[in-house]
């Protein structure tokens, strides 16, 4: 789901602003725990698949010191040599692709979650921060004595500087956004990509 979020809603603060942000924020959480849990399924899977290509290996090995031992039938050193051969070239082939598996699922989407996914969650931060500094100036800005004027005028600088800072802040984290929903296509699609190019290339 992609949800791009309206700078002229952020900047007036509205209830549809706010309600995009929960939804953004609550999907973006949901796309970092099943990127974290493909790349620990990647990881798990290129794992398996170097434990296969050794055990395969030792298999072609063993086939090797067979057609060896039989030397004085041909036809059986023959077929086995091509035997092992093939396994030979289907382990090289596994071992491309788990080589493009690692580089394209497991590093791409991991850095896109560690550098991505971190900036927005940063930005989530500070607005937090921001937009919580505002509501208590908002409220201590409503509660002041109207026939305090010091006080009065005391109230609104802080108000006015906290509105300022949160429209910076509110910009900024909306820009993370939009940047982080446009980008997660390319990456996941650009790592899918990558491994099918690679699958057709070699088969």
């Amino acid at each position: 789901m992609k949800v791009t979020v309206d700078f002229e809603e952020c900047l007036k603060d509205s209830p549809r602003f706010r309600a995009t942000l929960e939804e953004v924020e609550g999907d973006v959480t949901e796309l970092e725990l099943k990127l974290d849990k493909l790349v620990k399924l990647c990881i798990a899977m290129i794992d398996t698949g170097k434990a296969f290509c050794t055990a395969n290996k030792q298999f072609m090995n063993g086939i090797r010191d067979l057609a060896q031992y039989s030397c004085k039938d041909t036809l059986v050193e023959t077929n086995l040599t091509k035997f092992s051969d093939t396994l030979q070239e289907m382990i090289n082939y596994h071992n491309i692709l788990f080589d493009q598996i690692q580089r394209s699922i497991k590093t791409q989407l991991q850095t896109f979650v560690k550098e991505d996914i971190r900036k927005f969650k940063d930005a989530k931060k500070q607005f937090e921060k921001v937009s919580e500094e505002k509501e208590n100036a908002l409220v201590k800005n409503a509660q002041v004595q109207r026939n305090k004027q010091h006080e009065v005028e005391e109230a609104t600088n802080i108000l006015t500087a906290t509105r300022k800072c949160f429209r910076h802040i509110a910009l900024d984290y909306v820009l993370q956004i939009n940047v982080l929903q446009s980008k997660r296509r390319a990456e996941i699609l650009k790592s899918v990509r990558y491994i099918l190019s690679s699958v057709y290339q070699i088969f």
